[in-house]
């Protein structure tokens, strides 16, 4: 397997090629990051003798600058893996790297390629592209909104404030307030216009403490998670996995790691807020861990986790929640 490394960046990108087996002599070049760039990139791997469907390509995800890139070499038949720039710092200090230009970087990307092997990229749906797109702008108005309103009060509170201020701060949450309903409209347009992606938050929200809009996180950060066999997927993807901590005769607390997707962690989370106060089985749930010594923001975060897992089962399996559901022991 050929192994491509590219480093990323806004103008340019810096390509090294590692032949396959070690065969040869590495290859590399840089060149623009642009439409034109794109077209001379496929160029040069065409003239290195490589074969779509034989080649790795392996790409840091820096900001959005690595998306048509991708993208193009996806359409082109390449296997394109896109990994969090947290780990290629952490096998750069694995290997003892010393010094950092972006042609090194570029050649520690396609050796984290060939030993990691990691997951290949797929474009992922328009529609649900476009629905990640309005959750994270209505997420920035949302927390724009909660600013101004903290300005507002502070204004109300002034000896001495200034009409104008106090005006232009009115103004300005009216408009905040008039963009958080369009977004709204807007994200309930989207699940509307697409089939699939109303089925889906239909199931998700018959799990008790999902709604619309949290089915629609739900559905858009765990878009590219199609592959994942196990609900503890998800759970280690958003932050929730706990996290052990021992060595020797020392135990500390164990914690949930938050090293994953905030956004879908915040979701669940005031889902479990939500449902801790109902009369339900997932309520009971949280309430049997309290009365059983677990303080309580534990007993949220482990019924936060159990929402996860339980919105996990009910999109694999097409099947809306079940309150009187009881899993089946099955004896070898």
């Amino acid at each position: 397997m050929v192994v491509v490394g590219i480093d990323v960046g806004k103008n340019k990108l810096f390509i090294h090629l590692n032949p396959a087996d070690g065969a040869g002599q590495p290859a590399r070049t840089v060149l623009a990051n642009s439409q034109e760039g794109h077209a001379a990139l496929l160029s040069w791997l065409a003239n290195q003798k490589v074969l779509p469907e034989d080649t790795s390509v392996v790409l840091e995800a820096t900001g959005v600058y690595w998306e048509r890139i991708a993208t193009a070499l996806h359409v082109a038949g390449f296997q394109v893996s896109v990994v969090n720039a947290a780990q290629i710092k952490f096998f750069a200090k694995s290997t003892l790297r010393r010094g950092k230009t972006d042609k090194m970087d570029a050649e520690l990307i396609a050796q984290y390629g060939a030993t990691m092997r990691p997951a290949r990229w797929t474009p992922p749906d328009r529609c649900q592209e476009a629905l990640r797109a309005l959750i994270h702008e209505r997420d920035a108005v949302v927390e724009l909104i909660t600013l101004e309103k903290g300005r507002q009060h502070a204004l109300d509170h002034r000896e001495h404030a200034h009409l104008v201020v106090i005006e232009l701060g009115r103004a300005h949450l009216r408009l905040l307030e008039a963009q958080r309903i369009q977004l709204n409209e807007a994200i309930t347009a989207c699940v509307s216009d697409s089939v699939e992606i109303g089925k889906k938050v239909q199931l998700l929200a018959s799990v008790p403490g999902i709604g619309t809009l949290t089915a629609a996180i739900v559905l858009s950060e765990t878009a590219h998670l199609q592959d994942m066999q196990d609900s503890k997927q998800w759970a280690a993807y958003a932050g929730l996995s706990p996290v052990p901590r021992q060595s020797g005769t020392m135990v500390g607390r164990c914690r949930i790691s938050k090293i994953g997707n905030g956004r879908l962690r915040r979701a669940f989370y005031f889902s479990a807020v939500t449902v801790s106060r109902l009369k339900n089985p997932l309520g009971e749930y949280y309430r049997r861990l309290v009365a059983s010594g677990k303080p309580k923001k534990v007993a949220l975060i482990a019924l936060a986790r159990k929402i996860l897992r339980t919105c996990f089962a009910v999109l694999r399996s097409g099947i809306p929640f079940d309150p009187a559901y009881q899993r089946i022991a099955h004896t070898a």
